[in-house]
């Protein structure tokens, strides 16, 4: 690595400023950060960061240029795509966070590209799209992922089960693989091992269209008919015009980084995605799960979430619902059980530590870059 160059550049079309920049990105390049790599984050904003986030960055030893976000829709991406490619400074290795940032690093041709696959990015938002032209320039735009495969030197995934699907699809995948589940950091996320007094479920952060907030009603009605439950919602700045009609009562506006000592005033989390968003179901770990499992709490989710059926019924940290009577008064009686098990906060907490710990993601990539600068 010359003088002027980076150990890593990270680049991304998430917002630093809002939820997921702030709860995966940051921590996460802290942490590498924290093992001496000079780090390089290229990002694109919704507005404008505020002083404090940016001298927040430079206090992690993070180099970091930021774009105004622009235009939504797949020309917006394009041009994304374009300027993050023309961006990449000398560098040895490009973390790519999704699609579309991978597809720039490899354009840029500046080093070898680790494909951090996250969500099927196309196939999600087609799904999310709002009309049927908008779903088919999505369902397209699967060549994205198809360039990713061909050209990446690793692949990173948040979930075991979407890579069957991957390797079904693709003629070639990165021999170099990792699977890096949503992180979270242990310290910030303290545990807590007892339960409020009062019985309150919240639903935390971004809910867009791929939850089933109907499903989710449909929980909370039938455990209401059972027990008395306060519903509520902290829900970030950017969705503050918004209301979920999910059964929450109580509406409050919470930023990212508070959300660490919301949670624990809380009994359950919910976190219930549609059945049928397809594939990109596979690929899913929304980071509200392994946020509540660290705090100590136990989570409501929908079968074939990622690998998190799995986890939770390893555990037995939570409730896994499909959307028939029963699974709703199944899960219902579950949750009570749950709540009344005073070993519960602890078996959450271990959960986390196995699957969400963010040391060990830290670790995971950093033998990954180690891999392909070899």
């Amino acid at each position: 690595m010359t003088e002027n160059s980076y150990d890593i550049t990270y680049l991304t079309v998430d917002s630093i400023s809002e939820g997921v920049g702030s709860s995966q990105i940051v921590p996460l390049l802290n942490g590498i950060s924290q093992n001496g790599l000079k780090i390089k984050l290229i990002s694109f904003e919704k507005s404008q960061p505020d002083v404090a986030s940016q001298e927040k960055i430079v206090s992690l030893g993070i180099d970091w240029t930021f774009f105004d976000f622009a235009k939504s829709g797949p020309l917006g991406g394009l041009q994304r795509v374009i300027k993050l490619a023309k961006s990449v400074p000398p560098t040895s290795i490009i973390h790519g966070r999704s699609e579309l940032a991978s597809m720039a690093g490899i354009m840029s041709g500046k080093a070898p590209v680790l494909w951090d696959a996250r969500s099927l990015w196309n196939e999600q938002r087609a799904f999310l799209a709002q009309n049927a032209l908008e779903r088919y320039v999505y369902m397209r735009l699967k060549i994205v992922e198809d360039f990713c495969s061909m050209n990446a030197e690793g692949l990173s995934t948040l979930s075991h089960s979407v890579v069957p699907i991957l390797e079904a699809r693709h003629r070639r995948l990165p021999s170099n693989r990792i699977v890096v589940p949503t992180n979270v950091d242990l310290e910030r996320f303290s545990f807590s091992s007892h339960f409020p007094p009062t019985i309150r479920a919240l639903f935390s952060g971004t809910y867009n269209g791929y939850y089933d907030l109907k499903l989710s009603k449909s929980f909370l009605d039938q455990l209401r008919s059972l027990i008395s439950l306060d519903v509520h919602w902290a829900r970030p700045e950017e969705s503050k015009s918004i209301l979920l009609n999910a059964g929450e009562e109580h509406v409050f506006t919470s930023r990212q980084y508070e959300m660490a000592r919301v949670i624990p005033e809380y009994s359950f989390g919910i976190s219930i995605c549609k059945l049928d968003s397809g594939p990109s179901l596979s690929a899913a770990m929304p980071t509200k799960v392994a946020e509540f499992l660290a705090s100590g709490r136990p989570i409501v989710i929908n079968e074939g979430l990622g690998d998190l059926p799995s986890i939770i019924r390893e555990f037995n940290v939570g409730v896994v619902v499909d959307n028939s009577p029963d699974s709703m008064k199944h899960g219902a009686n579950k949750m009570i059980e749950l709540l009344n098990d005073t070993s519960t906060p602890h078996r959450c907490r271990a959960a986390a530590e196995k699957y969400f710990n963010l040391e060990e993601g830290v670790k995971k990539y950093l033998e990954m870059y180690s891999v392909l600068g070899s």
